[in-house]
């Protein structure tokens, strides 16, 4: 608290006295990018989609790259903020806990919560891979680029990567004294404060500190806040938040470099610690097979001034009095070394370290409060206690011989992790004990089920896991001035354990399920790129991909194999100031991998035998003057799942069609100082879309999600001499026409809940550099 407070007040004292600080770095428009190429048309941005630094447009793959500018243009924060210009990328937050946002990315989804399943979308920071989704939550003080690689990257970037990989990079220092400070001030109590310092260079040393708090009270009112639960370990008590979508975040990051001569060496630490509230799951009715097993919901005696009835409209306030606030705590330490043995050879290692503590708290998942003989009732909901360590180590060889560019490496993962997730359905909560002691079994524990349900672990789960992975790859391109051919292998080989020691009849009637698997794949690629001139070049690339396979709730399932194809342009013309990158692609996937959940069984695993997309993507940017600049992206997707054997049809969640648009004004300097106006405005488009795995007619109309066209603006006053210093200003607003449509649902077999959009948010930014 004390460290909060601290870095507020030093962000309201340079806000008040600018001249004792601050000149602008590139998200500020005043420090010119090592890592853009500036020119009278667009920009250059340099990438790591193969594993060294290139152009974007030299690289023969679907890839999106933002750098310092366009991050702060578009606000993007964290990964949860990156699907609003990338074509077939969709980013959700989900119902089941706070911090997990899913991804959809060419049809390939990140959807679990479960540490047994992984994602089949590759996530990275500073180069180091990210084994959980719900690790991506932390708040990313200072940003210097994003990479978004679409389609297979099974040979550089390895397995899980079937969608694509997601690259987070954060700024090195750069050894000059410099202070960078903003401020937010929004609706819904939006209060933000960021500062970064860089410091001066201390021989071969230089360094960078950030530090960011935000936070804001939420969206939607809880109309029965302060109900507290106590539960036995490690559970503790649990309290009903006062609203829902609220948000209490700081984060620390920190930079150490090491250079001398042919070395580098790079430290970096980051730090979140977050609280925060689900958006709120509403009631928007119930399963029909349900509602005729039990009569007509809801059947048990509710207060009529607590209950809100099932309703497909947003409601202002719901009655969730099991929801409580859920507490995150995320670390993160990367080491990496980097040798230049020679001008041809370049040795390199990459160590990371990082740790997730995720108290996701009380889950009210039935959308109401109820109270059945003076006791506290739910008809689902559950509690969760998560914790996930994990390390990493890569080595590579980087060379260049003439025409060829090659690298070698080798990789190694390894993951543990707990997670108690008891889930209670049609159970009353004991008012007379001192502690709610879950269910694991016909005697145990003090929870009273009406169903006669004997465990709170029937569809739940108490399971420890421990998950490896080793792979070795080499990728090789030859180069002329005309074409390219490239090439790379990877062989990947997993181990992965689970105990289960609570879960459906574990251990009402069998004992505690220790599991052992492995698998092992080869995976390649191949492009070949024809080179028109320097500016225009179009490529064809084939390549696999692999999601690890695994065991959930002592079931072994297979793992997930692709096949893609794909064709690609990418192009400047007329004197860069138009670019236009396209991609076109086909599919091909084999025991697909969806999770769902029901009430009977909990969370479980659909097993398609194969799943088929196609379609095609576009990214256009025009700046036919110093002052405008417009960019557009589309996105087509057709996707065709086959049933599961065992639980039948599976639905698509991708949507069909995505689309963004966006324009951006500069004007002249409005005075001698350089002061200038900005203004810009985004618009993004993604059409109608299923949200639930499970295909179930009579459900189908709550399910499924509306298509939507969401709108940003911003507008600035930019470099405003103040003090010898330089300050921005700006206005902003986001879902500008205040849309309010259902963006997750679900069928939980016993009542169908929704999480519905953001309303219209605004603010001011303040910030001034040095």
């Amino acid at each position: 608290m004390k460290l909060r407070v601290l870095a507020l007040a030093g962000t309201a004292l340079v806000m008040v006295n600018p001249g004792t600080s601050f000149a602008a770095d590139a998200a500020t428009s005043a420090e010119p990018q090592a890592e853009a190429t500036q020119s009278a048309g667009i920009a250059d941005i340099v990438v790591t989609a193969r594993r060294t630094q290139e152009r974007l447009q030299d690289v023969p793959v679907a890839v999106t790259g933002y750098d310092q500018t366009q991050l702060k243009a578009l606000d993007i924060k964290g990964f949860g903020d990156i699907g609003k210009t990338v074509p077939n990328l969709d980013v959700q937050r989900q119902f089941g806990s706070a911090n997990a946002p899913q991804y959809y990315l060419r049809g390939v989804s990140t959807g679990t919560l479960k540490f047994e399943a992984d994602a089949g979308i590759g996530l990275y920071i500073d180069g180091i891979y990210l084994g959980r989704p719900a690790g991506t939550a932390f708040s990313l003080a200072d940003i210097e680029r994003v990479e978004v690689l679409r389609g297979p990257q099974g040979t550089l970037f390895g397995r899980n990567s079937t969608g694509g990989a997601i690259n987070f990079i954060t700024s090195a220092p750069k050894g000059e004294f410099g202070v960078k400070a903003e401020g937010t001030v929004g609706n819904y109590d939006r209060y933000k404060g960021q500062i970064v310092v860089n410091l001066p260079s201390f021989g071969p040393f230089s360094a960078r500190v950030s530090y960011l708090h935000d936070e804001n009270t939420g969206y939607v009112k809880n109309l029965t806040p302060g109900r507290t639960f106590n539960f036995a370990a490690p559970f503790g008590s649990i309290t009903s938040a006062k609203t829902f979508g609220a948000e209490n975040t700081d984060a620390v990051a920190f930079a150490l470099r090491f250079q001398d001569g042919s070395l580098t060496a790079d430290y970096k630490f980051d730090y979140t610690d977050k609280v925060s509230t689900q958006l709120g799951q509403q009631l928007l009715g119930y399963d029909p097979g349900y509602a005729a097993g039990v009569g007509n919901p809801p059947f048990y005696a509710a207060s009529p001034s607590i209950y809100v009835p099932a309703s497909t409209v947003r409601q202002k306030a719901l009655a969730l009095d099991f929801t409580s606030p859920s507490h995150m705590k995320i670390q993160g330490h990367s080491f990496t070394l980097a040798y230049e043995a020679s001008d041809a050879i370049t040795l390199k290692s990459i160590t990371g370290y990082r740790k997730l503590d995720e108290f996701v708290g009380g889950n009210d998942i039935d959308g109401g409060a109820y109270v059945v003989g003076g006791l506290p009732f739910t008809n689902i909901s559950s509690v969760q206690d998560r914790h996930q360590k994990q390390f990493t180590q890569e080595v590579q060889v980087l060379g260049k011989t003439g025409n060829l560019d090659w690298v070698l490496g080798g990789f190694y993962f390894r993951e543990t992790g707990s997670d108690n997730n008891p889930v209670f359905i049609g159970t009353l909560f004991p008012t007379f004990a001192p502690q709610i002691v879950p269910k694991l079994d016909a005697t145990t524990g003090n929870t009273i089920n009406i169903f006669g349900v004997p465990s709170d672990y029937l569809a739940g789960s108490n399971a420890k896991v421990r998950n490896k992975s080793i792979a070795g790859y080499a990728h090789l391109g030859y180069k002329t001035d005309q074409f390219e051919l490239a090439g790379g292998l990877r062989y990947t080989k997993d181990d992965r354990f689970e105990n289960l020691l609570a879960g459906g009849i574990i251990p009402i009637f069998a004992p505690t399920i220790q599991s052992n698997v492995s698998f092992d794949r080869w995976d390649f690629d191949a492009t070949a790129t024809y080179i028109a001139n320097q500016d225009v070049r179009a490529y064809a690339r084939f390549a696999t991909g692999y999601l690890s396979g695994g065991v959930l709730g002592g079931t072994v399932f297979k793992p997930e194999t692709v096949n893609s194809y794909e064709v690609g342009v990418k192009a400047d013309l007329l004197d860069k100031t138009l670019r236009i990158n396209a991609a076109g692609f086909v599919t091909r996937r084999k025991n697909v991998q969806t999770l769902s959940f029901s009430a009977a069984s909990g969370t479980f695993l659909f097993s398609s035998p194969f799943g088929n997309e196609e379609g095609f993507e576009v990214e256009l940017t025009a700046k036919p003057s110093a002052n405008f600049t417009f960019n557009a992206s589309y996105g087509y997707l057709h996707q065709k799942l086959a049933a599961d054997p065992v639980n039948g049809p599976v639905n698509s969640l991708a949507p069909k069609n995505t689309l963004s648009v966006g324009a951006q004004y500069d004007s002249p300097a409005l005075n001698n100082d350089g002061t200038y106006a900005s203004f810009r405005i985004d618009g993004f488009f993604k059409d109608k879309r299923l949200s639930d795995p499970i295909q179930n007619a009579a459900t189908l109309n709550l399910t499924t999600l509306p298509s939507r066209f969401d709108i940003n603006a911003r507008l600035s006053l930019m470099e405003i001499p103040v003090g010898g210093s330089k300050v921005n200003a700006s206005v902003w607003v986001q879902n500008l026409t205040n849309n309010q449509k259902l963006d997750f649902a679900r069928n939980l077999t016993t009542n169908v809940i929704g999480v519905f959009q953001v309303p219209r948010t605004w603010g001011v930014d303040l910030g001034f550099a040095f």
